[in-house]
Formats: structure tokens, sequence, C-alpha cells
């Protein structure tokens, strides 16, 4: 009976701690999506989205695999500043599901050039070889209050 518990003590040890590190480990790579989107830096995502990355965008839009990275509506629009505030991870075996708030403040290139955006999202991130990639994302506009 020492042995179970002292065995039952272990995984859940060792299983609470995979679930801390994994955690640390998306919200790093959260705010790498994030400081490249701002950048541009298409070297970057392309190591951190699944070759399959789908969005359904905030601009209403599913964009769909087949298009190349480089034509991703993200790479085209700049942007004053972007922040992510991730509000809660969920570890499911091989896939991590991030979910919070964003502010984006566009560029002068956009509709709302200036304004500040609020948005919620979902990012859904999976365990590959090569490590964690982010499959798909929703995202959407905040409607102001009348």
């Amino acid at each position: 009976m020492k042995k179970f518990i002292t065995l039952s003590t272990l995984v859940l040890y060792f299983g609470f701690s995979y679930a801390q590190d994994t955690e640390a480990e998306i919200r790093v790579l959260e705010q790498t999506e994030v400081q490249a989107i701002l950048k541009k830096d298409s070297a970057t995502l392309l190591k951190l989205w699944d070759k399959n990355y789908t969005v359904n965008s905030p601009d209403n839009v599913v964009v769909i695999p087949g298009k190349s990275t480089l034509d991703r509506p993200v790479l085209k629009r700049a942007r004053t500043s972007f922040t992510r505030d991730i509000e809660h991870i969920i570890i499911k075996g091989s896939f991590a599901i991030s979910m919070g708030s964003e502010t984006v403040v566009p560029l002068d290139d956009q509709s709302t050039p200036g304004q500040v955006v609020k948005r919620r999202f979902t990012n859904i991130w999976e365990k590959q070889a090569e490590g964690w990639k982010l499959v798909a994302r929703h995202a959407n506009v905040i409607c102001k209050p009348n």
C-alpha cells in the first residue's frame, strides 16, 4: 500500500510539473508570436505556425491553409502596438489552448488608424516532433458598448 501511495504521489507531482512547464512554454511562445507579428518576422512565424495553420480572423474571414505564410493578412498590416494578455491555458495531452484578450493599435493604412482595438482570442497549439506549433486561432473584436 505504501508503494502505491508513493507511486501515486510521484505521478501526480510529475503530471502537475509537466503542466506547469508546458504552460510556461506556451506563454513564452505566445509572446514570441506577438513580437514576430509586430516586426513582421516571417521566419519566426514559420517556426511557430503549423503548415495548416487556420485562422478565424477578427475581419470575419477564415484564413485557410494553402496560402503562403507571407500572404497572410497579419503580415500585411502595420501596428503601432500589439499586446496579448493570456487569461487561461488548458493542457490536454498534446494540445494546449490559450485564451485571453489582445489590444492592437493599427497604423494609418487600416480602417481604424491610431484607434485602440480590443479583441478576444483563442489559440490552439499542438505538440509536434519539432516542438509546439500554433494550429488554429479565433479572434474577434470586442464591440464598444452603446
